[in-house]
């Protein structure tokens, strides 16, 4: 995989560009193909822009046959679960889209103790926020569990602890959707500075989830 930039930072556009060295069983780009796609860190969600499938010059190139085959063996249906695990990879540029979120501590949660409403608020919005910005192939329970450091049952049973009059959960429990209540967004703009609380404002991703692509 080759990346023309060396960091990916909020709003920053990189060219990732990807041929059959690097099929790992998530995507898987015949010899001869290269793949070029164009994305952009929005609001801590990676968000391809443009894709563009290229044939290499040889031998293939002056046969139709040849070009419709490989375009055939070509499986990027799971292209944004590859990024993200790519660019994730502390080997390359560690990303995480939770250095998008807001910043709060969560140990409470860690340190099984006994959380605040503002704690609570802050932990839907985090749920809704994963909901958003985290590949549908992959288990935002899980990713969740592994960020706030308690197992994925737990995290389980707290997402189903959450109070009614912070947060709604829509769907049931395995599903992703829910939206947080103006009680709770008034709470956690009352406890943010002025630079987080206009990202609270700004960002699509941190009071509700519909199931539906916001971008």
């Amino acid at each position: 995989m080759k990346i023309d930039k060396q960091t990916f930072d909020l709003d920053e556009e990189l060219t990732v560009s990807v041929d059959f060295e690097d099929n790992d069983g998530l995507i898987f780009i015949p010899k001869n193909v290269s793949v070029e796609i164009k994305i952009v860190n929005y609001f801590g969600k990676i968000v391809i822009n443009n894709l563009s499938i290229n044939h290499l010059e040889d031998e293939l190139s002056l046969s139709k046959v040849g070009l419709e085959q490989n375009l055939n063996n070509l499986d990027v249906k799971l292209l944004d679960r590859f990024l993200f695990k790519q660019l994730s990879d502390k080997a390359t540029f560690s990303y995480s889209p939770f250095d998008s979120f807001l910043k709060y501590d969560f140990s409470v949660y860690e340190k099984s103790r006994r959380p605040s409403d503002l704690d609570w608020s802050m932990f839907a919005s985090l749920y809704v926020f994963a909901c958003n910005v985290i590949p549908e192939s992959i288990k935002v329970e899980l990713t969740l569990a592994k960020y706030l450091r308690v197992s994925e049952e737990v995290f389980k049973r707290l997402l189903k602890k959450i109070p009614d009059k912070i947060f709604r959960k829509t769907g049931h429990l395995e599903s992703r959707g829910g939206n947080l209540t103006f009680d709770a967004e008034e709470l956690i703009k009352k406890n943010l500075n002025d630079t987080q609380a206009k990202l609270f404002e700004e960002s699509p991703f941190l009071k509700f989830h519909s199931g539906s692509d916001l971008v």
